[in-house]
């Protein structure tokens, strides 16, 4: 009775998974302007009317587009290598390639969300903690012609991908990369914004990272700190963006206390920014006076 209870479970969880595949693989199609093989499009098709979001799909801007790819690409990803390797620390050590760019095109809308908010100062000198392949760093340049940004990470692989990203954009002369963590990072200049993840920050070293921020930052400079987004309407889906957190080294925290640590470390007005987006994550920020 158990087996087939649990078969019955797996096979309506891989119906979700496949549905999630489907709608990555006709983006993937999109983008590259194929038509791939008939008889597949025609069954990723038929996935896609089941699911009824056909004419949203349409109507999605090619920025749109790349966004919902990466970010479904790079989580499909994780979930394989969960699969393939339960065993291993919690931390951040992807090394894949089309993973790590998967990654960091989906985190690349933190910058416009951070952007809606107001909290980008005309000639802002920003902070990028964890840049991985410089995603964000990127879509900041992209956004304010005069901002410059810092990016810094321990991830070796992460920053091969993001020198290139950087040059390929020529964005060298305004995005410096440092392979460092926040604890061990220092800078003479200031920030008047720093955007910290805590999702890719260990539990253990949290505090000090926001401390050292603290520092860092310019009097009257932001902190934004990103938080999962978790859904009291739908469980799961909190469990599993726990479980992913986890597995990539984050901590996993509410808001509330993001609020307390932001408190603690000496920020001024620290709160949770009212959630206007689809995106799941919040952000709570707070400013050095």
């Amino acid at each position: 009775m158990a087996f087939d209870e649990l078969m019955g479970l797996t096979n309506r969880l891989l119906a979700n998974a496949l549905a999630l595949s489907a709608v990555s693989a006709r983006l993937r199609l999109d983008e590259l302007g194929a038509e791939g093989d008939p008889a597949v499009r025609e069954q990723l098709d038929r996935v896609i009317e089941e699911l009824g979001v056909h004419t949203k799909l349409e109507t999605l801007e090619p920025g749109e587009r790349a966004v919902l790819y990466a970010f479904s690409r790079s989580y499909l990803a994780q979930a394989l290598d969960l699969v393939d390797d339960p065993a291993r620390q919690g931390a951040w050590s992807h090394s894949d390639p089309i993973l790590l760019s998967a990654q960091g095109s989906a985190s690349a809308v933190v910058a416009t969300l951070i952007t809606n908010l107001g909290l980008v100062p005309p000639n802002a000198r920003i902070l990028d903690v964890g840049t991985g392949v410089a995603g964000i760093a990127t879509a900041f340049c992209e956004l304010h012609p005069d901002a410059t940004v810092v990016g810094i990470d321990p991830w070796k692989p992460a920053l091969a991908i993001a020198r290139k990203r950087v040059a390929s954009a020529n964005l060298d002369p305004r995005i410096t990369l440092v392979e460092a963590a926040i604890g061990d990072f220092y800078d003479a200049e200031g920030f008047d914004l720093a955007w910290l993840p805590s999702f890719f920050i260990p539990d253990d070293v949290l505090d000090h990272a926001i401390e050292r921020i603290h520092e860092l930052l310019r009097p009257g400079g932001a902190i934004v700190v990103g938080v999962i987004f978790a859904d009291e309407a739908s469980p799961l889906e909190a469990v599993t963006d726990a479980l992913v957190t986890v597995r990539s080294g984050g901590s996993v925290l509410g808001a509330d206390d993001a609020v307390g640590k932001l408190d603690r470390a000496g920020f001024a007005n620290a709160h949770e920014v009212e959630r206007d987006w689809n995106p799941p994550l919040r952000f709570v920020v707070g400013r050095r006076s």
